[in-house]
């Protein structure tokens, strides 16, 4: 009999699956391994300061500190470098409207915290090989999550307690005190199921009732190889351009809504290209292309907790795309939770705000 049985092996399942069993928690992951899963295709940016709009990141200060933390006894324990590292940005402004837009809100951002150098259009600030049409400025605090390196590693120290396999919502059944499973070989036990599936919990029967609503966003993100473009900066405009090393760098990305496949298309290349060279002003190549599917909350904040109907089913999702930042708290919670009997935190209890996410 497990303690838990975690549906997903994305960021989100995965640091919670490793901060549980650090608790002592007998656990087993089950997933089906999909290569273009929303975790396997991110970008990685954890940015202080998001939008067209220039909002300042919800509680980032609180949550990077404890991702930094978490992430840093991870990457001991593996014998990694860093999955968290803080990485220079430049955000370019779109046109002169978006300049203005952030002048009108930099007293909101924290600007000595978040903001650095200003950089002014038509000067040698930047390398030749970026386009600064309209200025920008340098964020700080700007950070990178390895999510591939992670998920693999992690992977495999779990090799032993991972079951590759779907599994459908019928499979799923309720006993006297504890939840079944069925699988190709049989029966898996636990006390509670904790659903950390991304998107598909749009579609999961277990979780209808717990009113979610969700919309589905496609992203879709290429790999360029460029010998003219510096490997010193992320380049950001609502769009970002990241280095990978080996003058490559990972483009992402392109949204298209309610696009539930995660084939790579020709559009979203021609999108991807169009983004590309609005950055950048030098010859490069494309060498990948991916799509992910991922879900986005109605009201953009993350949930986590037991459902309200059926007790012993967990649920953690609507990270979008601030996974990396979200998940050490997110899965502290739930540990404090089976440990200590602690209360979840009141902005994601899917208890306390039922209402929040209900479809109005």
């Amino acid at each position: 009999m497990f303690d838990c049985i975690i549906i997903g092996a994305g960021i989100a399942g995965m640091v919670t699956a490793r901060m549980m069993a650090r608790a002592g928690m007998n656990i087993l992951i089950i997933d089906d391994s999909q290569k273009n899963a929303a975790s396997r295709v991110a970008a990685g940016l954890v940015n202080p300061i998001t939008g067209k709009r220039f909002q300042a990141s919800w509680r980032f200060a609180e949550f990077l500190n404890l991702g930094l933390l978490q992430y840093a006894l991870f990457a001991e324990q593996d014998s990694q470098e860093a999955y968290l590292k803080n990485t220079p940005m430049i955000r370019l402004f779109v046109d002169e409207k978006e300049r203005e837009v952030f002048y009108d809100k930099i007293g909101t951002l924290n600007a000595t915290e978040f903001v650095g150098e200003m950089l002014e259009s038509g000067t040698n600030q930047l390398d030749t090989s970026i386009r600064n049409e309209h200025g920008g400025y340098r964020t700080l605090q700007a950070h990178v999550f390895d999510y591939g390196r992670f998920l693999d590693v992690s992977g495999s120290m779990f090799r032993n307690n991972i079951l590759n396999t779907f599994v459908a919502p019928h499979h799923i059944e309720s006993k006297d005190g504890y939840w079944s499973v069925s699988t190709g070989n049989g029966s898996i036990h636990g006390k509670t199921i904790l659903f950390c599936d991304g998107w598909l919990a749009s579609k999961n029967p277990w979780l209808f009732d717990a009113s979610l609503k969700f919309d589905i966003v496609k992203g879709e993100s290429c790999i360029i190889q460029s010998i003219d473009l510096p490997e010193t900066d992320i380049i950001s405009q609502g769009f970002a351009i990241r280095p990978i090393g080996n003058h490559r760098f990972r483009c992402a990305a392109t949204f298209q809504w309610n696009e539930a496949t995660t084939i790579p298309t020709a559009f979203g290349a021609e999108r991807l290209m169009q983004r590309i060279q609005s950055l950048i002003n030098c010859e490069y190549e494309i060498l990948e292309q991916s799509a992910g599917l991922r879900p986005t909350m109605l009201h953009h904040l993350p949930f986590l907790g037991e459902h309200p109907n059926h007790k012993g089913i967990f649920m953690l999702g609507g990270l979008g795309t601030k996974g990396a930042l979200y998940a050490p708290h997110m899965a502290q919670q739930l540990v404090h939770h089976f440990s200590k009997g602690e209360q979840f935190d009141e902005e994601m209890d899917i208890s306390k705000q039922h209402t929040r996410f209900a479809i109005h």
